[in-house]
């Protein structure tokens, strides 16, 4: 089986974003929640919900891929896990998958979970000015469970972006896990 990111609809491509938005969202709302138990977080999470760019002065673009999320363990009960987060094509850019930057990413998180194997899952989302990011580590958090995947993708304490995937590939997400490592797009 190929997997190429043409073949994604412009359908699938604005569910995607709304759905990356809401979780953008949440997760902010959380976060804001946080705060007002610790008042110094709050000085940290200081950004709007939807910020324009990295810079001030951009507009948001789609981050996409095929992802190989896997972990070496071989448990079914939770253990602490590392997960090898991998994409070998992916696209950053206003009009990304049919027209971007080509991008790779290679990243790892450690936590707790079960077993994880899933070794090509489309994720999307959008960040300000994603073009920015490539070459810059960033800080991940993973949630698996229950048939959906999230990957939160921070610079530095500020949320950029949450990459979720098709509801249709629900079936296909395996085990749990939580945990938070890091990783880098790279120029292909």
């Amino acid at each position: 089986m190929t997997l190429s990111l043409q073949n994604i609809k412009p359908e699938q491509i604005d569910g995607l974003t709304t759905q990356s938005q809401a979780a953008f969202d949440a997760q902010i709302k959380r976060l804001r929640a946080l705060s007002n138990a610790k008042p110094a977080l709050e000085e940290v999470l200081h950004q709007n919900v939807h910020p324009q760019s990295l810079c001030g002065c951009g507009s948001r673009q789609n981050i996409c891929g095929y992802f190989s999320i896997e972990s070496s363990g071989g448990g079914a009960y939770p253990q602490t896990e590392t997960i090898q987060i991998g994409a070998s094509t992916a696209e950053i850019g206003p009009n990304a998958p049919q027209q971007g930057t080509s991008v790779r990413f290679v990243g790892q998180v450690t936590g707790t979970g079960t077993n994880v194997n899933i070794p090509n899952i489309y994720l999307q989302g959008t960040a300000p000015d994603a073009g920015n990011i490539i070459g810059v580590s960033l800080l991940l958090q993973l949630s698996i469970s229950s048939g959906s995947l999230a990957l939160y993708l921070h610079d530095g304490q500020r949320l950029l972006a949450v990459l979720v995937h098709p509801s249709q590939d629900g079936g296909s997400i395996s085990g749990q896990f939580s945990g938070s490592g890091t990783g880098v797009f790279q120029r292909v």
